[in-house]
C-alpha cells in the first residue's frame, strides 16, 4: 500500500502533455487502492508493432521526441520509469494530430530520492520491468538510474524500424542474459531490405551501447 501511494504521487506530480495525466488516487473506506487518469482514444505502439513489419523512420522520430520529452521531465523530477514497452506508449490523435503520445503506467516508477534511504520502496534482489527492453543494470537487479530508460527508448526505436526488438528468446531468463552478454544485430544483418539512414541507425546504437554490459553514459 506504502508503496502504490508513493508511486501514484510521483506520477500526479508529472504535468508535461506527452504523460498520462493522474487525476486522483487513494484508498477506499473499504481498503480498495484507486487511481483515476485522463481517458484516452487511440491505440498503443505495441497494437502498431504487432504486424512485425516496422515503421517509417519519419513516424519513428514523430513518436520518440514526445517519449523523450516525456521522460525529460520525469527524469529531472528523479523519478524512473523503469517499465518503457510499447504498451506503454499510446498514440491517439489530438486536434487533428496524429500520434500524439502518452507515455502511461509510471506504476513501477521509483523516486530516486528514496534509494538507498531508510523506507526505501525498492527491495534488494527485486526485478522490475519488462525483459525484452530491460537494460543490463535491470538485468543483473543492480542499481539504475536514468540510463535505464534511455536504453529502453533504444531497444524500443530498434523495434520501431525493423519490426522486431533486438533480443528475443524462448524464457525471460534467455532474454536477460541476451541483455547483459550479446550486442544487437545491425540493421543491415538483420533486414537487409531495410533502407535506414546511417544517422538514425547512430542514435540508435548510441543508447544501445556495443558494450552492452552497461547502459549508454
Amino acid at each position: 500500500i506504502k508503496r502504490f501511494h508513493q508511486e501514484a504521487l510521483a506520477a500526479s506530480r508529472l504535468t508535461h502533455p506527452n504523460t498520462i495525466s493522474v487525476y486522483d488516487f487513494g484508498q477506499t473506506e473499504d481498503n480498495i487502492l484507486y487511481i483515476a487518469m485522463e481517458y484516452l482514444r487511440g491505440q498503443s505502439l505495441a497494437q502498431v508493432l504487432a504486424g512485425g513489419k516496422g515503421m517509417p523512420a519519419k513516424r519513428v522520430t514523430h513518436i520518440m521526441r514526445q517519449v523523450c520529452k516525456s521522460l525529460a521531465e520525469a527524469h529531472a523530477a528523479g523519478i524512473i520509469h523503469r517499465d518503457l514497452k510499447p504498451d506503454n506508449i499510446f498514440l491517439s490523435e489530438v486536434q487533428g494530430e496524429r500520434d500524439f503520445v502518452k507515455v502511461l503506467d509510471f506504476g513501477v516508477a521509483k523516486l530516486s530520492e528514496y534509494h538507498g534511504k531508510e523506507g526505501t520502496l525498492t527491495q534488494a534482489g527485486m526485478i522490475f520491468g519488462t525483459p525484452k527492453y530491460m537494460s543490463p543494470e535491470q538485468a543483473r537487479s543492480g542499481d539504475i538510474d536514468h540510463r535505464s530508460d534511455i536504453y529502453a527508448l533504444g531497444i524500443i526505436m530498434y523495434e520501431m524500424l525493423l519490426g522486431s526488438p533486438p533480443f528475443t528468446g524462448d524464457n525471460p531468463l534467455s532474454i536477460l542474459i541476451a541483455h547483459v552478454n550479446q550486442q544487437p544485430a545491425p540493421f543491415a544483418e538483420k533486414r537487409p531490405d531495410l533502407d535506414v539512414h546511417p544517422g538514425l541507425e547512430r542514435v540508435v546504437f548510441k543508447v544501445i551501447p556495443e558494450n552492452s554490459t552497461r547502459v549508454a553514459a
